[in-house]
């Protein structure tokens, strides 16, 4: 097998747990590395890279947060207003110089605000007022050699881009190499019609850059139906460059939970183990055949 598949885990699922806490931690249950939460302001670069090292890890990628914090922090692509827009270039710009400080090869991007379904003018013209500023972002990231991966979440929860395919044309429309989609397996199993490998393997390996991962129950892998050896095959099909990054929740919690902090230390590593050892048991049955 050319690429062997590496898995992290995403920070934002620990709360306000200090990053030298989950890199202990994170390493001890066996992870490869972490994705970290897009708050460039948390963070400084130099002791984050210090901090992986001390414990073997890596930074994946940079998960942007749309909105931020603060209420009015939006970070919106899709905004009528140029100011607003112009907000979301800026902290987006910021990610990518974190990303490059620490490492990382991409940075996650949403058009619109996660956790509100709903448009600001109509579908329509929210998208056709992401295109340009979304291109000024994905310029600066080049210019770094930095990626911009493009996340499709679920209809329930966000207005505009819902499938890999949907990330896919916004990608085309903003044209331009550093610019790219990405999948969340949570999501796809709502809007993927045709199941989660196919919508790998349609996507392909140029554009398909990054994949977030948990069980339909947002559980971790392991813990419900997902087929993860089909999962893990179709990333292998494709020749996937990126890595696997684990966000899972444990039974009955909620992002919100986990942003609180409200998740048990034990209880989530636990389960963060069960996943990381049925996703790599996963690996070994598909090597043979990769």
């Amino acid at each position: 097998m050319e690429h062997q598949l590496k898995f992290y885990v995403n920070n934002w699922i620990f709360g306000a747990t200090s990053l030298a806490e989950v890199a202990r931690r994170v390493a001890a249950v066996g992870f490869d590395g972490i994705e970290l939460v897009g708050e460039p302001g948390d963070y400084k670069p130099d002791e984050v890279k210090r901090l992986m090292q001390d414990h073997g890890l890596h930074v994946l990628s940079i998960c942007g947060m749309h909105p931020g914090p603060d209420p009015n922090d939006l970070r919106l692509f899709s905004h009528p207003n140029a100011q607003e827009r112009q907000k979301a270039i800026d902290y987006v710009k910021a990610c990518v110089d974190l990303a490059k400080g620490v490492g990382a090869r991409s940075v996650l991007v949403v058009p619109s605000l996660v956790g509100q379904p709903a448009t600001l003018v109509s579908r329509q013209a929210d998208l056709d007022a992401a295109v340009e500023p979304m291109r000024a972002a994905a310029e600066y990231a080049g210019s770094q050699d930095i990626l911009l991966t493009i996340e499709p979440i679920n209809r329930y929860e966000v207005g505009l881009v819902h499938s890999v395919a949907d990330s896919i044309a916004l990608a085309q429309r903003i044209d331009h190499p550093a610019c790219r989609a990405m999948g969340d397996t949570f999501h796809m199993q709502i809007e993927e019609g045709d199941g989660i490998p196919n919508a790998i393997r349609r996507a392909g390996q140029y554009w398909f850059q990054h994949l977030h991962v948990a069980d339909n129950t947002r559980e971790a892998p392991g813990l419900g139906t997902m087929p993860w050896r089909e999962i893990l095959r179709a990333l292998h099909d494709i020749e996937y460059q990126g890595g696997v990054s684990l966000e899972p929740l444990p039974k009955g919690a909620s992002p919100y939970d986990a942003r609180g902090g409200n998740i048990p230390a034990e209880k989530l590593d636990r389960e963060l183990r069960t996943g990381l050892e049925h996703l790599r048991q996963m690996q070994t049955f598909i090597e043979p055949y990769v």
